[in-house]
């Protein structure tokens, strides 16, 4: 009698059940956070008159990201994540509604408090979120469950700013308002029905290794210190470092200069290209390729130079080039984004992931708020194609430069 020899198991690709409750929470709380975006410094507008004033509505709210995800990283990798993340989005709606009360009674100034109080708790929800994908995704599934993660931003893009605007404009804020807390409270729902799983600690170079009897405590600086020692993943925050310092303020340099030049109307065009394009290219593309997180960066960065040139060759057709440009922009961003987070996610160890999607968070955040700033002020003074084509130039330079040792880095610490 012959001993039969067991079979590998087939490779699980479908993300499952739980995966799909996360997802479709994250779909309606981040379309509703995206309503408010955009609602909101409307209102303030209306109220105040102040387009300096509307403008701040937007920059406070990253002030907690670069200053206080370290700490969150912290918290998302002590605590139990799924309860981490139902909490923060009961506690955002109950947040939402002071929000409501506060504009009700035209007070800026506590609306303001209000946002970034609700900024505060998203803030140490994403780690925690972050770290729960890979609790509820089989590991042959994580590159599917990545990408299609990563298309809630574009899917978000498309759908909420529209919906944000004509609610002001026909209803007013506070129909936006109550949307946002409704939505936030049916993700709450959905991530109280999500099963997790436990998931041994990972050795950086692979495959999910057996677990330690004990695990260090996790502490503030735990992430740095995993990603000064780990040779891949300071790679992948410099590249995605490097791209959003150089270029990732161009959609609020091309919403400037759109609006000057085509008017209002013509300027809104260009982010809902960029949000459709990412939503076409992390749906339908990224799930069905194998790609590594190299491949999908570099790929990404080849996108930049493309997008700047239809923005530097729009004087021909102003608005055909504007609406190519924002298509090219939107597939440069899946690319880079959905490779640096799957990259992310295989790399750390699940019991650290928090604290490392936290400091990736800040860091990117402070990048992307210079860039921000930055480049709007240089297309005042500057041709914008002349900045962007530059800025681009220098971003795939330096994503190269950070990536070039990649096949060469040992991943352990």
């Amino acid at each position: 009698m012959t001993a039969s020899v067991p079979t590998a198991p087939t490779p699980v690709r479908a993300p499952g059940r739980d995966y799909a409750l996360l997802w479709t929470g994250q779909l309606l709380s981040m379309t509703g956070t995206m309503v408010q975006y955009i609602a909101l410094p409307l209102w303030v507008l209306a109220e105040t008159g102040s387009a300096l004033v509307s403008g701040l509505t937007f920059a406070i709210e990253t002030l907690p990201v670069i200053v206080l995800a370290p700490w969150a990283g912290v918290l998302a990798d002590r605590h139990d994540r799924r309860r981490l993340v139902l909490a923060g989005e009961l506690v955002s709606a109950v947040a939402v509604l002071a929000l409501f009360a506060a504009v009700s009674l035209h007070s800026v100034l506590a609306a303001l408090v209000c946002a970034v109080l609700i900024k505060t708790v998203n803030t140490v929800t994403v780690p925690a979120l972050q770290g729960l994908i890979r609790e509820v995704v089989p590991e042959g599934a994580l590159p599917a469950a990545v990408s299609r993660f990563e298309g809630l931003t574009g899917a978000t893009i498309v759908l909420g700013p529209p919906a944000g605007a004509l609610l002001f404009a026909s209803v007013g804020p506070s129909a936006a308002l109550l949307a946002n807390a409704l939505t936030f409270v049916v993700c709450a729902v959905c991530v109280s029905a999500i099963r997790t799983r436990s998931v041994a600690p990972t050795n950086a170079a692979g495959p999910a290794a057996k677990a330690a009897p004990t695990q260090p405590r996790p502490r503030l600086g735990g992430g740095f210190s995993l990603v000064r020692t780990t040779p891949r993943l300071r790679a992948l925050l410099g590249a995605e470092a490097a791209y959003f310092l150089c270029f990732g303020g161009t959609t609020a340099a091309v919403i400037v200069t759109a609006t000057r030049d085509l008017g209002e109307s013509a300027a809104g065009w260009y982010p809902a290209c960029v949000g459709g394009a990412w939503v076409f290219v992390s749906m339908a593309i990224l799930p069905n390729r194998d790609w590594t997180p190299r491949t999908s960066l570099l790929l990404g960065a080849a996108f930049v130079p493309l997008t700047a040139i239809a923005v530097a060759a729009r004087g021909a057709a102003p608005l055909a080039l504007l609406l190519i440009a924002g298509v090219l922009g939107g597939v440069a961003n899946s690319l880079i984004a959905a490779g640096a987070s799957l990259g992310w996610q295989k790399t750390a160890d699940v019991s650290m992931i928090g604290q490392v999607m936290a400091l990736r968070r800040s860091v990117v955040n402070a990048a992307l708020a210079l860039s921000s700033a930055v480049l709007p002020a240089l297309a005042q003074h500057f041709s914008l194609g002349r900045v962007l084509v530059i800025g681009a130039l220098a971003s795939v330079g330096l994503v190269a430069a950070c990536l070039a040792g990649w096949n060469r880095q040992d991943t352990t610490p």
